[in-house]
């Protein structure tokens, strides 16, 4: 289903952490899936894996559609066959964050709850498009959250600067804080909702035209974030870059690496949000233009920001448009039109380095502290729980398994919830 149908293994699963077995000797991995959305220990006879994860992903790729929905653990042997399966919660690694209240949120912001979202398809790690309904209107938009602690701090961040941003016709909006609560109690925040626009990111959609006046729009975009409110995007890249096909506007979405101009971050979570030089939006845009045109992504691909170095772009003679790239203008005018915008940029981005410097810079606060929860015997401030804790002191807990992509499409007459719950489709939603 969408993104998990067809993607690499290592796409499909992340690593949560690295041990030894029992026998202190043969390695384990602890795999989160975010497809099904649910973390597998994965352990092998075999001692020569080397020090990446691909053997366990390779194995597990093999594996995870055929398992028990309640198994915790499985052995394989050195070429990846299924040794054993295991569905002892002792060996459940699950990671439940203490999610924030909705209280710690500004009341102004408007609010959907989890249960009332259909998901319709998959987008991407912790992304999905999802439907509900809001009076006789149903609304399509994509469900962004969080299932590990590590999340925490960029959904507030992101949440926060998205909700913060006027309204903007190159910007992807805020649409509602999602929340969902545990046996009644207070409504936590998981996530959060922003506009759907379809037919496909700039990227993958290679039939479309790239028209000029989306270059231009772009660069509009990133003046405004960056001159006008002191917002810096940090991944501006075609994948990252939508076409509205109701107003032929092009739109920027994704602000997970996005970060306040000259700000050193959150200083109580490894300065999330904090202004990275080698994540700058002209240098982003460039690459992305050059990309649009010729298709190659080599030059960012598999490199980290300080290793991106954009004269090696600037510096080419001439961009050769790929055969399947669609422009209404000579590849000469985008990069005359871009070339003026980055010599007009370097003057100004001399003098303003601060988001304060901004005339209309957004603020927000950095993420408050944690609830108090139960933790071995005594109330702590604590980022996340494992599940297996939580369910022998019978604990009830945010739930995030759901059926994996190889279950679709649904029987006629169900559909699925945000929350991974199949249920009877009463009403047609």
């Amino acid at each position: 289903m969408g993104y998990f149908t067809d993607c690499r293994p290592d796409q499909r699963f992340s690593s949560a952490k690295r041990t030894i077995g029992l026998d202190g000797v043969s390695p384990v991995a602890v795999v989160i899936d975010w497809d099904q959305r649910r973390t597998i220990q994965v352990g092998t006879s075999s001692r020569d894996v080397g020090d990446d994860d691909d053997f366990f992903f390779d194995a597990l790729a093999r594996h995870i559609d055929q398992l028990p929905t309640d198994a915790t653990e499985i052995k394989v042997g050195p070429d990846g066959h299924l040794l054993s399966t295991s569905c002892d919660p002792d060996l459940d690694y699950t990671e439940i964050p203490n999610y924030l209240p909705r209280s710690a949120y500004s009341p102004d912001l408007p609010t959907v709850r989890r249960s009332d979202l259909t998901e319709l398809d998959r987008l991407g790690v912790q992304t999905d498009l999802v439907t509900y309904r809001l009076g006789s209107e149903t609304r399509s938009v994509c469900f962004k959250y969080y299932m590990t602690r590590t999340n925490l701090s960029v959904v507030w961040h992101e949440a926060h600067c998205i909700a913060n941003i006027p309204k903007h016709p190159n910007i992807v909006s805020f649409g509602s804080l999602v929340v969902d609560s545990v046996d009644g109690g207070e409504d936590k925040v998981l996530g959060f909702t922003t506009k759907f626009v379809p037919g496909g990111t700039v990227l993958d959609n290679t039939s479309r035209v790239f028209k000029l006046k989306y270059l231009k729009q772009l660069i509009e975009a990133v003046d405004f974030l960056n001159l006008r409110l002191g917002i810096v995007h940090g991944d501006i890249c075609p994948w990252n870059l939508l076409i509205d096909e109701e107003t032929d506007d092009l739109k920027v979405f994704d602000f997970n690496f996005a970060a306040k101009l000259g700000w050193e971050g959150d200083p109580n979570y490894s300065v999330a949000f904090g202004y990275e030089e080698n994540r700058n939006d002209v240098k982003y845009t460039i690459f992305t233009l050059y990309e649009v045109i010729t298709r190659d992504l080599h030059f960012r691909e598999e490199l980290y920001p300080e290793e991106q170095h954009v004269s090696e772009v600037v510096d080419l003679e001439e961009w050769e448009q790929h055969e399947d790239v669609h422009l209404d203008a000579p590849v000469a005018e985008y990069r005359a039109v871009l070339d003026e915008w980055v010599a007009r940029r370097a003057t100004i981005d001399q003098e303003m380095t601060h988001y304060t410097q901004a005339p209309d810079s957004i603020d927000w606060p950095d993420v408050p502290p944690l609830p108090e929860v139960e933790y071995f015997g005594e109330m702590m401030r604590v980022p996340s729980r494992l599940r297996q804790e939580l369910v022998s002191t019978g604990e009830k807990f945010v739930q995030w398994q759901r059926p994996g992509s190889h279950e679709f499409p649904l029987p006629a007459g169900k559909r699925l919830l945000a929350t991974g719950e199949v249920v009877d489709d009463e009403d047609g939603a």
